[in-house]
C-alpha cells in the first residue's frame, strides 16, 4: 500500500516537506510530525520485512535507537499481544531475474499505520499516518552494510519526529486520547460512500491529458461529476498515476511502471481526532518492470483501474 498523507494531489504524497527545527538541530523533522504526537511507543508492534536471516540483526539494531534515544522499545512482531499500531520496516530487495537478469528492486521504507476515521463516511480503518521512504530503484546488490545505513538513516527520522512532536508535556484536556483498542475496522468498501463530485488528477507523462478527459467522461457516464474548476480544500480527489520511469543501463528496454489510482481525502488520526492527513480511502496500485507502455496500453489501463473503482462503489 502506499499511501497519501500530506496533500490532496496523489503524486505529493511521496515528498516529504523538511522543516528546520532550530539552528542547532542537525535534523530536520517530516510533514507528518503531528502524527506522533502523544504516540504511546509502548504499544506499537515493529515488523521487519527483509531477508530472513538479518530481520533479527536489523531488529536489534532498531531497538538500539530507540534505546539510545532514551525512547520505550516497540514490541516484537512476534508478541502474542494485540496491538493498535504497527511500525513496518522494510528493507527487502526483491530479485527481478526475469527482466533484469542479476539485479534487484529496492525501495526501503519506515511506515506507521494505525486507526483513522474519515469523517465524509464514519469509516474506520488501518491506514499509514507516518512515512519516509525512497524511491524504488534498480539495483546490482544491496549489500548488508547498505542495509545497516537505509536502516539508520529510517528510524532516525522516526525518533527526529517523535523528539519533536513531544517535547513539552501532554496538554490536559478532551483532546488527549491514548491509542485506541482493536475497534473493527469497517470493510474498504465502505470508505467510497455517497459520491457526487470528485476532483480528477492524472499524472500520465505525455498523455495525461488525453486520459484524464477519458477518465472524467467515464465518471460522468456513472453521474459523478468533475469539474474543472472545484477548489474546495475538502473534496475528494480521485488520483490516476501511471508513470514510467526509463531503467537505462541497470535494465536496457525496460521501465518501471507505476500503475495506480488513489480516493484521496483528508481522514483524522482515530487517538488524536484534531490532527488530519490527507490519506487513501481506496486504491488500487501496482509496481511492475515491463517494457515501455504505449498510448493504447495507457488507456487500457485507465479505463480497467476506474471500472474496479465504480464496480466497488457500486457494490459499498
Amino acid at each position: 500500500m502506499r499511501s497519501r498523507l500530506t496533500a490532496p494531489a496523489a503524486s505529493q504524497l511521496a515528498t516529504l516537506l523538511m522543516v528546520f527545527l532550530s539552528a542547532t538541530s542537525l535534523a530536520a523533522t517530516t510533514a507528518y510530525v503531528k502524527t506522533t504526537e502523544q504516540l504511546d511507543l509502548t504499544r506499537i508492534r515493529l515488523l521487519i520485512i527483509a531477508p530472513s536471516a538479518l530481520q533479527e540483526p536489523l531488529r536489534h539494531r532498531v531497538m538500539r535507537h530507540f534505546a539510545q534515544a532514551g525512547l520505550p522499545l516497540p514490541e516484537s512482531d512476534s508478541s502474542q499481544e494485540p496491538s493498535p499500531a504497527l511500525l513496518t520496516l522494510t528493507l527487502n530487495p526483491r530479485t527481478v531475474e526475469h527482466t533484469c537478469p542479476g539485479k534487484v528492486l529496492y525501495a526501503p521504507s519506515l511506515e506507521l499505520t494505525e486507526l483513522v476515521t474519515a469523517p465524509r463516511t464514519g469509516a474506520v480503518y488501518q491506514d499509514t499516518t507516518w512515512v519516509f521512504s525512497s524511491e524504488p530503484d534498480v539495483l546490482e546488490a544491496v549489500t548488508a552494510q547498505h542495509l545497516d545505513e537505509d536502516l539508520d538513516r529510517l528510524v532516525t527520522q522516526f525518533i527526529t519526529d517523535y523528539h519533536a512532536a513531544n517535547r513539552a508535556p501532554p496538554p490536559q484536556g478532551p483532546h488527549s486520547s491514548p491509542l485506541p483498542s482493536n475497534a473493527a475496522p469497517s470493510h474498504q468498501d465502505r470508505r467510497l460512500g455517497d459520491l457526487r463530485t470528485i476532483r480528477v488528477s492524472v499524472l500520465a507523462g505525455p498523455w495525461s491529458s488525453t486520459l484524464k478527459a477519458a477518465m472524467v467522461r467515464q465518471l460522468a457516464s456513472e453521474g459523478i461529476a468533475s469539474p474543472s474548476n472545484v477548489a474546495d480544500s475538502d473534496i475528494v480527489d480521485l488520483s490516476l498515476e501511471l508513470i514510467q520511469s526509463p531503467l537505462g543501463d541497470q535494465c536496457p528496454g525496460y521501465v518501471l511502471y507505476e500503475r495506480g489510482l488513489y480516493l484521496v481525502e483528508q481522514t483524522q488520526v482515530a487517538r488524536r481526532p484534531e490532527v488530519r492527513i490527507w490519506s487513501d480511502t481506496w486504491s488500487q496500485h501496482s509496481l511492475q518492470i515491463v517494457p515501455p507502455r504505449s498510448r493504447q496500453e495507457l488507456e487500457a489501463d485507465q479505463a480497467e483501474l476506474v471500472r474496479t473503482f465504480l464496480s466497488s462503489h457500486h457494490a459499498r
